[in-house]
């Protein structure tokens, strides 16, 4: 993942742009077959997919299969054209910065996701060197495509507000760990 904004984290500062998923957040999601956005370091640190592809491979020319999971790069063009790949295929978990006022947030999240988990916390994101960041300038959502991922966000220990957008009667569904 690249989020392009440089955090301190706990005893000193850092200018990566590489910031990984925690692996707590991805194995509350259950296993995986593919993640076609990620790098040898990541894989190390979070196990994120049985198979992968890195940046040198280019995830958008390779084929998806199986159950995926995404956290793209996220500037554009690259995040809209990895979450336009997201929405023309069916089991699908990408892990997103909540900007609901983009366009390709608009055309490929609202327009052909099942449904969102909105976290009620900033993910602290983990750089290459296993440090963990600070509080990111915006919070994060999971979108998912397909029944069996809106089952795994309803599932999850996650905090946050789940909401369904296709296939579903729109709800608002609190969830927390704490019920």
């Amino acid at each position: 993942m690249n989020v392009n904004f440089q955090t301190k984290y706990k005893g000193g500062k850092s200018a990566t742009n590489e910031w990984y998923t925690p692996s707590e957040i991805i194995k509350s999601l259950g296993e995986f077959d593919l993640d076609p956005a990620t790098c040898e370091k990541a894989i190390e640190i979070n196990s994120s997919a049985k198979k992968y592809f890195t940046k040198q491979e280019n995830g958008l020319l390779q084929p998806w299969t199986g159950r995926v999971w995404l956290n793209p790069p996220y500037p554009n063009p690259d995040i809209r054209d990895f979450m336009k790949k997201m929405a023309e295929h069916n089991n699908r978990i990408a892990l997103v910065f909540n900007r609901c006022d983009s366009v390709w947030f608009h055309q490929y999240v609202f327009n052909s996701a099942d449904s969102i988990l909105f976290l009620s916390k900033r993910i602290r994101f983990i750089n290459e060197d296993r440090k963990v960041g600070g509080s990111p300038g915006c919070g994060s959502v999971l979108v998912a495509y397909g029944k069996n991922n809106t089952e795994a966000l309803s599932r999850c220990k996650l905090d946050g507000k789940l909401v369904f957008l296709h296939n579903a009667p729109i709800q608002l569904i609190e969830k927390s760990i704490f019920d």
